[in-house]
């Protein structure tokens, strides 16, 4: 058994807008996960993710805030203990649609890999710091 700690977690922050931030709790490389990754994102008033895709499958529970997830053709309100599921390849996107409240959420990929992006293009702000005890 693995325990990780929020303060242990991997921490980033979007390069155009550190209103968006997230944390990587474990994935593959991180904490030898095989079949999935996870994390939360924490996302300020009025941030806008666009629509996008994941070769993966991707839910995402909400914790706190109001916001909206959505695709091409539909809108979804959501709120705290609101599950989010997209399936490999189906295009999704969310906002936070408060003006004063993050809208914050955890998201877990199977197979991992969904949080590719995120090391790539994000900007690292705290380091995986977990260690394993005994």
């Amino acid at each position: 058994m693995k325990v990780v700690k929020f303060s242990e977690a991997a921490e980033f922050h979007h390069p155009e807008n550190p209103l968006r931030r997230v944390k990587i709790f474990g994935n593959p490389a991180l904490l030898g996960i095989k079949n999935m990754s996870i994390g939360m994102g924490v996302m300020g008033p009025g941030v806008r993710v666009p629509l996008h895709k994941h070769n993966c499958d991707e839910m995402m529970f909400v914790l706190h805030g109001e916001g909206k997830w959505f695709s091409k053709d539909k809108e979804y309100p959501v709120g705290p203990y609101t599950l989010i599921y997209a399936e490999a390849g189906e295009e999704h996107g969310f906002e936070n649609t408060s003006t004063c409240q993050t809208l914050e959420f955890l998201f877990v990929y199977s197979p991992p890999g969904g949080e590719e992006p995120i090391f790539k293009n994000f900007i690292k702000v705290k380091d995986f710091t977990y260690k394993e005890t005994s």
